[in-house]
């Protein structure tokens, strides 16, 4: 029998006899080689590389299977190890204490007799954890191994992304997490929530659609009709939180319209009214609202432009026409003056540039293929993204540093079956 497999997987099977080892209808196992994967059909080998990449490579997915890669994205906090074969994470005091905390009896065994001595010649400041891998030094919950590998300094936990909602204040062996203006500090001590005012209504989430637009609650109930749309489609909505004013483009065979309300509370819009743009909105795919200035920027996917229209529409000029294929998504920070935006093509790239186009500069040019929706944190200052490709939501600050991925692979298309 012989076997080829490509990034694409064949593989091809010229077994005249079936072994007495092969399963039902003469299909037999393969044996994969050093550093390779055997997927669930037991017939193809993939690269071991290629296991929870966000990309199926096994015919049936099984590289990409949720109770595997789940487990990989899992990880433990700072002086925690993590059970083998189990997401459980335990404390570096549980290892070699007599008790068999994970399930396989990982965390005990004849190594801890064996190492000891090895763990008094590393001369640790704190302490030795004995692993069946060897032995190292490890500190208090707060601090973390120095350069030298027995010492002991401060960890940095704001470092950590994720660790506080907005705002983190590192302290020695410790930190406290705070919130901005208008939030306020959960019981958890991490996460920040809107204050609600008596008679304030509370905060919700506003979708456009191809015939209309509605309002739910953050948690998806109360869904509440808004408008009725009598146009093909809804290409952009956005929300001008300093007018209090909803923003939306509708297109119909020949033309776009720009048209804003007020709604100054969730029940519905009044004043509504169409802002006639110098410029056609019929190929307009995206569009923000700056909230300081009140100008609007838009995306036209046909010449591959972004163009920005003041706040009655008689001025409109173009923003970035060059070196772009097929624009996204845009995001702007007016307090900082910046516009953000995804563009595909000969290459993905998310890019920043001030918001009259000047000052261009590329963030994420790297692991990145059809960037779409793009979103801002205006406190913490990080970019938000999503891959339709890829299938991931990933994160970097204003200046493409300090790379994270939130969400990837099947769990955004289970989540975001729009993405597939």
């Amino acid at each position: 029998m012989y076997r080829l497999t490509t990034r694409n997987p064949v593989t091809i099977n010229l077994a005249l006899t079936p072994p007495t080892n092969c399963l039902s209808r003469g299909v037999c196992p393969v044996l994969c080689d050093l550093g390779e994967f055997l997927c669930a059909d037991h017939l193809t080998c993939v690269s071991a590389g290629w296991l929870c990449d966000g990309e199926p490579d096994c015919p049936d997915g099984s590289d990409e299977a949720l109770d595997r890669c789940k487990a990989q994205t899992d990880k433990c906090p700072l002086n925690h190890i993590q059970c083998t074969g189990s997401r459980k994470c335990i404390h570096f005091n549980k290892l070699c204490n007599g008790a068999k905390d994970c399930e396989d009896g990982f965390d005990e065994g004849v190594h801890c007799r064996e190492l000891l001595s090895a763990c008094h010649e590393l001369h640790c400041r704190y302490g030795c954890i004995m692993t069946r891998n060897g032995t190292f030094c490890f500190c208090a919950d707060g601090f973390e191994v120095g350069e030298d590998g027995r010492s002991c300094r401060d960890h940095d936990e704001c470092a950590v992304y994720g660790i506080c909602s907005q705002s983190c204040v590192n302290t020695y062996g410790s930190y406290h997490c705070g919130c901005t203006d208008g939030y306020s500090l959960q019981p958890n001590r991490h996460s920040c929530k809107a204050k609600q005012e008596p008679g304030e209504s509370p905060a919700v989430l506003m979708i456009g659609s191809s015939d209309n637009i509605v309002i739910t609650a953050l948690n998806g109930s109360s869904l509440q009709n808004l408008k009725l749309l009598d146009t093909n489609w809804t290409h952009a909505l956005d929300f001008n939180h300093n007018e209090e004013s909803a923003c939306w483009v509708t297109s119909s065979e020949s033309a776009g319209q720009l048209w804003c309300t007020k709604m100054r509370k969730p029940s519905g819009f009044s004043k509504e009214r169409e802002i006639k743009t110098v410029l056609n909105l019929h190929n307009v795919e995206q569009m923000t609202v700056d909230w300081l200035t009140g100008n609007f920027y838009f995306v036209d996917r046909a010449s591959a432009r972004i163009f920005a229209c003041s706040r009655n529409g008689d001025t409109c000029v173009t923003i970035i026409d060059l070196d772009l294929l097929n624009p996204k998504g845009t995001a702007v920070d007016p307090l900082m003056g910046m516009l953000f935006f995804t563009d595909y093509g000969n290459m993905g790239k998310l890019e920043r540039c001030n918001m009259d186009g000047t000052n261009r500069t590329r963030i994420v040019d790297y692991k990145i293929e059809q960037p779409t929706a793009v979103v801002l944190d205006l406190v913490k200052k990080l970019v938000y993204w999503a891959d339709a490709y890829l299938d991931y939501i990933e994160v970097v600050d204003y200046n493409g540093k300090n790379r994270h991925t939130v969400i990837q692979g099947n769990q955004v298309s289970a989540r975001h079956p729009e993405l597939e």
